[in-house]
C-alpha cells in the first residue's frame, strides 16, 4: 500500500481532485422510431467523455409522474450516476447522502440496510419505484455499480409509494438496457486492502434487435481500518428486455448479491468518552466465524404506450434477504471496572421478504382551456419476517467475555451460541405487514400551463400482525388526501406549495405485547425552484413543517419499545446542482432541521430532540474539467461534508456534546474514449469522525449520562485508484 500511496501523492499535487470515465457510446445501427412522444422504448444515451449529468430535469419513469421537476409541487432531488462515479463511492452507504440537503445516515448497522435519515426521521427504501423496505433487516445496501440514479423524495408522496414516513423516501433506479452496444470494465484498489472489479456489458440481438440486455457484475475483497473487519462481495444483475413493438415492451431483471463480513456493526464502546480509543479498536474477535448475507431480487415489468398521451405500466416484484451469523456486543456496564467491556455473543438468523405488485395509468386530456394530467393506479405489498435472535432467547448462553480497553487480548475461546435446525423451528420472531391501495391524481394545468393545481387521494388498507412470540394484529383503512400548487413566475422560475398526508403500518411488539398502531403524518411545505444559465444549473429552496403521530421509540433503560405521542419537524433546505460555469459542475446544499418531541406521556421528554437529529448539514462538491488543449481529458474535484448540532441515539441523553462531522475529500484523473485513470483521497485531514453515538446503559430519565460511550467511527484518511477500459 506504500507504493499505492506514493501514486496518489504524485497525482494529488496538493489539491482535491477526481474524474470520471464516460462511455463512448455507439449509435444503434438499427433505425430508431422518430416519434419519441409515443416511443419511449428507444432512448439512446450519447455522451462525450466530458458530459456530466449533475442536473436532471425529470424524474425517472419509476416515480410515475411526467411533469418536469421545475414545475412539480414536490421537492425531488436527483443524483445521477456521474456524480457517484466522480466521488468514487462503491455503495450507497458511502456518503452518497452528501448530495442531498439534510440527508444523513445512521451507521450503527451498515450491513443491515442504508438507514438514511432526512427531515428528522428515517426514510423508506424504494427500488425502481417499488417499496422494498423490509421488517427490521434489509434490503441490503445497493452497490454503486448497479445504480443509474438516486431519487430523494422529500415529504409524503402518495403518487410514488403508497406508504412511507412523512419525512420522505428514496428511490434507487438500477441500470437498464438502452439499445446500444457498450462494454466497460474497471478495477479499483485502495487503502485497507480494497480490491474490486466491475463489469457493465450492454447490447442487443435477434430479429430487428428487439431483444436488449444489460449485465452488471461485481467482485470485491475489502479489509477495514478496524481490526478484523472485512467485506467480501459477489453481485450479478442481469436485465433482459423484449420490445414487443414500437410502443410496448416487457423486461425482466434479477439481482443476486452475496456478502461475507465480520459483524454487521462497527460500534466501539469506551469508558473514556467518544473517539477516545484508537481508530482501529474493535470489540470483535478474529476467531469469530464470518456473517453470511444473501439477497435475491426479481422485477418483471410490462409497459405499453398505446397512444400519444396514454400509457400503462405493471410491475411484479419479489425480494428476499437472508442473514446468518453472530456478533459481539456490549449492553451492560460495571462502574467498578470501567475499563472492562463485558461482551456478549449473540447469534442471529433472518429471512425477510417482500412481494409487490403495482399497476398504474398515465394520461392527458383537456376540458376547455384546462389540461388534465392524470395518474391512477393500484398497489399491493406484503412483507414477511421469520427470525431467530439470541437476544430474545432465554436459553442462549449469557456468558460475558471481558475485553480490557487498555490491554485488549484477542483470539479467545467463546461459545458462538449458534442454533441449528430449520428457521421455522427456532424462530423467536414471526411477523408480517401487508397493504393494498388505490389512488388517483389530477394535475390541472391552467393559464396557458403557468398554473398547476394537483388534487389527489389515496385509499389504503393495511394489516400488521405478529405470530411469534405472541399473537396480535391491527388493521385499518385510511383515506389520505393531497393538494399541491405550482406557478411558473417565469419559464425558468416556479413557486410551489404542498399539503400532504401519509399513513404507514408499523412492525414490532410494544412493551405490553401488542402490535403498534400505524404511523400517521402530515406535511406542509412551500418552495422556489430556479433554472440558471439556460437550464445548466438549478437551485431549490424549501421550507416545511411535519407532524408525525404514533412514533415508536426504544426505552434505553429497558430496551423495550413504546409509542410516544408526537414529534414535529421543521426546517429550511437549499440545493444547487449543475454546470455553474463551463467545465465546472457542482453540488452545494444546506439544511437546517429542528425535530423534537411535541407530545408524550412523560412531560419531561417534551421538547427533546428526535433521535439522530442534525441541526445543520452543509455539503459542497465541485468537479472541474481542466482546459488543456494539448493534453485533454484531465479533471480535478474536491469537496467537504459538515454536520453540526448533532443529537444521539436516545432523546433522553441531553448532554452528549457530540463533535461536528467534517470531512475533506479530493482527487484527480484522466480519461479518453478507451481508458480512464481516476484516484481520490477521502478524509484528507485524517479527522476522527464518528456517528450514531449514545451511552450504554442510558439513563431512564432526562439528565447527565453515565456509563460506556458508544460510537461508530468513520474511516480515517483513505485513498483509491480506479482503472477503466471501454470497448
Amino acid at each position: 500500500m506504500n507504493k499505492l500511496w506514493m501514486i496518489y501523492a504524485l497525482l494529488l499535487m496538493g489539491t482535491a481532485a477526481n474524474a470520471q470515465h464516460y462511455k463512448n457510446i455507439k449509435k444503434d445501427s438499427i433505425a430508431l422510431k422518430t416519434d419519441t412522444s409515443v416511443n419511449r422504448l428507444n432512448e439512446v444515451k450519447i455522451n462525450s467523455r466530458y458530459y456530466k449529468k449533475y442536473k436532471l430535469d425529470k424524474s425517472s419513469n419509476s416515480l410515475k409522474v411526467k411533469t418536469p421537476l421545475l414545475q412539480l409541487p414536490q421537492n425531488i432531488q436527483e443524483i445521477d450516476q456521474s456524480i457517484i462515479m466522480d466521488q468514487q463511492a462503491i455503495n450507497i452507504n458511502e456518503s452518497i447522502t452528501r448530495n442531498v440537503s439534510g440527508a444523513m445516515r445512521n451507521n450503527t448497522a451498515d450491513f443491515y440496510g442504508p438507514f438514511i435519515f432526512m427531515r428528522g426521521a428515517a426514510i423508506n427504501t424504494l427500488r425502481n419505484g417499488v417499496d422494498l423496505s423490509m421488517i427490521y433487516y434489509g434490503p441490503a445496501p445497493e452497490d454503486a455499480a448497479i445504480i443509474d440514479r438516486l431519487e430523494f423524495i422529500k415529504g409524503p408522496a402518495g403518487f410514488v409509494n403508497s406508504i412511507g414516513d412523512p419525512a420522505g423516501s428514496f428511490n434507487v433506479v438500477t441500470k437498464q438496457p438502452a439499445g446500444v452496444s457498450s462494454n466497460n470494465i474497471s478495477f479499483t484498489a485502495g487503502s485497507f486492502d480494497l480490491y474490486r472489479i466491475t463489469a457493465d456489458l450492454e447490447g442487443h440481438f435477434g430479429a430487428a434487435n428487439k431483444w436488449q440486455y444489460r449485465l452488471n457484475a461485481v467482485g470485491q475483497k475489502a479489509e477495514s481500518f478496524q481490526k478484523f473487519a472485512f467485506n467480501d462481495k459477489v453481485l450479478v444483475d442481469p436485465v433482459i428486455k423484449y420490445n414487443i413493438n414500437a410502443h410496448s415492451f416487457i423486461s425482466a431483471e434479477y439481482l443476486y448479491q452475496k456478502q461475507r463480513f465480520e459483524q454487521y456493526l462497527l460500534t466501539v464502546f469506551s469508558p473514556g468518552g467518544f473517539a477516545s480509543l484508537p481508530k482501529d479498536f474493535s470489540i470483535a474477535d478474529p476467531n469469530k466465524k464470518p456473517v453470511n448475507s444473501a439477497e435475491n431480487n426479481a422485477f418483471l415489468t410490462y409497459h405499453n404506450q398505446f397512444s400519444k398521451h396514454w400509457d400503462f405500466t405493471a410491475k411484479a416484484t419479489f425480494a428476499q434477504d437472508n442473514l446468518d451469523g453472530n456478533y459481539f456486543f456490549v449492553s451492560s456496564y460495571n462502574k467498578n471496572t470501567p475499563s472492562l467491556l463485558p461482551r456478549r455473543v449473540t447469534y442471529e438468523r433472518f429471512r425477510t421478504n417482500v412481494y409487490s405488485f403495482q399497476g398504474f395509468l398515465n394520461g392527458e386530456f383537456k376540458t376547455g382551456s384546462i389540461t388534465h394530467k392524470v395518474l391512477g393506479g393500484f398497489d399491493f405489498n406484503k412483507k414477511n419476517l421469520l427470525a431467530y435472535s439470541g437476544y430474545n432467547d432465554k436459553t442462549a448462553n449469557p456468558a460475558l467475555y471481558n475485553l480490557d480497553v487498555n490491554n485488549p487480548v484477542y483470539g479467545i475461546t467463546f461459545d458462538p451460541n449458534e442454533r441449528t435446525g430449520s428457521l421455522a423451528d427456532i424462530a423467536t420472531n414471526k411477523s408480517s405487514i401487508e397493504y393494498y391501495a388505490g389512488y388517483v391524481q389530477d394535475e390541472l394545468n391552467m393559464l396557458n400551463d403557468k398554473l398547476r393545481l394537483t388534487v389527489a387521494a389515496r385509499l389504503t388498507g393495511s394489516k400488521s400482525s405478529v405470530a411469534i412470540p405472541v399473537v396480535s394484529s391491527v388493521s385499518d383503512v385510511v383515506l389520505t388526501p393531497r393538494i399541491g400548487l405550482s406557478y411558473s413566475i417565469r419559464n425558468d422560475l416556479s413557486a410551489y406549495a404542498l399539503w400532504d398526508q401519509t399513513y404507514t403500518p408499523q412492525s414490532g411488539i410494544s412493551a405490553t405485547g401488542g402490535v403498534f398502531e400505524p404511523l400517521r403524518g402530515k406535511n406542509l411545505e412551500a418552495g422556489l425552484k430556479k433554472d440558471w444559465l439556460g437550464g445548466k444549473w438549478n437551485t431549490t429552496v424549501s421550507v416545511y413543517t411535519i407532524t408525525r403521530d404514533n412514533i415508536i421509540v426504544t426505552d434505553p433503560s429497558t430496551n423495550l419499545q413504546t409509542q410516544i405521542g408526537q414529534t414535529k419537524s421543521k426546517g429550511i433546505e437549499f440545493d444547487l446542482k449543475g454546470e455553474i460555469v463551463k467545465g465546472l459542475n457542482g453540488v452545494i446544499n444546506y439544511a437546517y432541521t429542528d425535530s423534537y418531541i411535541s407530545k408524550d406521556t412523560k412531560t419531561a421528554y417534551i421538547g427533546l430532540p428526535s433521535p439522530y437529529r442534525v441541526k445543520h448539514i452543509q455539503n459542497t462538491w465541485l468537479n472541474y474539467k481542466l482546459p488543456f488543449n494539448r493534453i485533454k481529458g484531465f479533471s480535478v474535484s474536491g469537496g467537504y461534508q459538515l454536520q453540526a448540532g448533532r443529537a444521539g441515539r436516545y432523546s433522553q441523553e441531553t448532554d452528549l456534546n457530540l463533535a461536528p462531522v467534517f470531512r475533506l475529500d479530493g482527487g484527480i484523473g484522466w480519461s479518453n474514449t478507451r481508458f480512464s485513470v481516476t484516484c481520490i483521497v477521502n478524509n484528507i485531514l485524517n479527522r476522527f469522525n464518528y456517528g450514531s453515538a449514545w451511552v450504554t446503559p442510558a439513563p431512564a430519565a432526562v439528565g447527565p449520562v453515565t456509563g460506556l460511550y458508544a460510537y461508530v467511527p468513520y474511516p480515517p484518511r483513505e485513498a483509491r485508484i480506479t482503472l477503466g477500459y471501454h470497448f
